[in-house]
């Protein structure tokens, strides 16, 4: 299942109670009763799903902006804001978790063109306050106001790390699986959802691209780690399989589909991949595991592993690995209604 946010806005022009405005403006009602998740895939969780600060953005038939609105917490609370605006064609956006940067260049826009070309790095979402894009198009009329539905959509995909099967030969016995971290992760976007990659993150499962320098050892650490990386630390015994809960990386869309191939000097995007980290005889092992379906937006792809055979090992952590060694599900739904899909690796 997926998970939507609905953002229900009503506009309701009450001719006898307002104000004229320039261009014979109204009263503009913008009802936030739907913020609360309506449709929540089985694992979300409530952080996922949180709008700690909304800003709506209300532009005329011409992009030239009417309005902008930070809603205020009695707003947030009440599900309600009153806001006065002009007759006409609105295209109207709303942006959910922005702060910093990113929202005051938003709150400096005077087209609707330059509001959707505002960047953020993957680093802007928190867990507890994902960066949501919304926007839709009303006519505001003198007298009978208009109306218009708004769907936040996480600017992220979501990637799960779901079971981990020790499946390998019984003399390997007992297995640690010891982290988790996401390679070759997109680090750039715009509020349109149209910026190209310009920044990747954690690249050939390095932070810094140098062979060697692997994620996770003698203290190299993963870019982004709260979005990025997850220390598990989990013994899986032989024949058996771990569920891990609520284990989530997220990352900006990638629409490479191209596996990895083993680490590049000069940093060849790929498609992004889950590496996961497993303690075999106190060695050490890495499975990659490629998302080499598209990456996109507002989607949940979950992954589960057996271990067949062993992984790479540390000098060449980021080679493909092959099927006699690993066996990957990667499970894909929406964070809205649609179907699931699955490919095996």
């Amino acid at each position: 299942m997926k998970t939507r946010l609905l953002l229900l806005l009503s506009f309701i022009c009450f001719a006898c109670q307002r104000q004229p405005l320039p261009g014979d403006g109204g009263q503009l009602t913008v009802d936030l009763s739907g913020m609360a998740a309506t449709k929540a895939i089985t694992s979300a969780n409530s952080a996922e799903m949180q709008v700690n600060s909304l800003n709506l953005y209300v532009f005329d038939a011409n992009g030239m902006l009417d309005l902008a609105h930070a809603c205020t917490s009695e707003e947030l609370t009440a599900r309600q804001a009153v806001m006065e605006v002009k007759t006409g064609q609105k295209t109207i956006y709303a942006l959910a978790n922005f702060q910093g940067t990113p929202l005051a260049e938003a709150n400096a826009c005077a087209t609707c063109t330059e509001l959707e070309q505002v960047a953020f790095a993957l680093g802007d979402n928190r867990p507890d306050g994902l960066l949501m894009t919304a926007e839709a198009n009303a006519t505001v009329a003198s007298g009978s106001g208009g109306s218009a539905t708004l769907e936040l959509t996480r600017s992220v995909a979501r990637v799960a790390l779901g079971s981990v099967t020790n499946s390998l030969p019984a003399p390997y016995g007992t297995v640690r699986v010891l982290r988790a971290f996401l390679c070759n992760v997109v680090g750039n976007q715009n509020v349109s959802g149209s910026a190209a990659p310009s920044a990747w993150l954690n690249r050939n499962a390095t932070p810094d691209n140098v062979e060697g320098h692997v994620i996770g050892k003698e203290g190299y650490a993963a870019q982004e780690p709260t979005l990025t990386y997850a220390s598990l630390d989990q013994d899986v015994t032989m024949g058996s399989t771990h569920t891990f809960s609520q284990k989530y990386f997220y990352a900006f869309p990638n629409a490479l589909t191209n596996p990895n191939n083993g680490f590049n000097a000069s940093f060849t995007p790929t498609a992004t991949v889950l590496m996961v980290v497993v303690q075999i005889k106190n060695v050490p092992y890495y499975y990659p595991v490629p998302l080499i379906r598209t990456l996109e937006r507002n989607k949940d792809y979950k992954v589960d592993l057996t271990l067949i055979g062993l992984g790479n090992t540390e000098d060449h952590p980021f080679d493909k690995i092959e099927k006699a060694n690993l066996s990957a599900q990667v499970r894909v739904s929406d964070w809205t209604d649609g179907a699931v899909y699955t490919e095996s690796l």
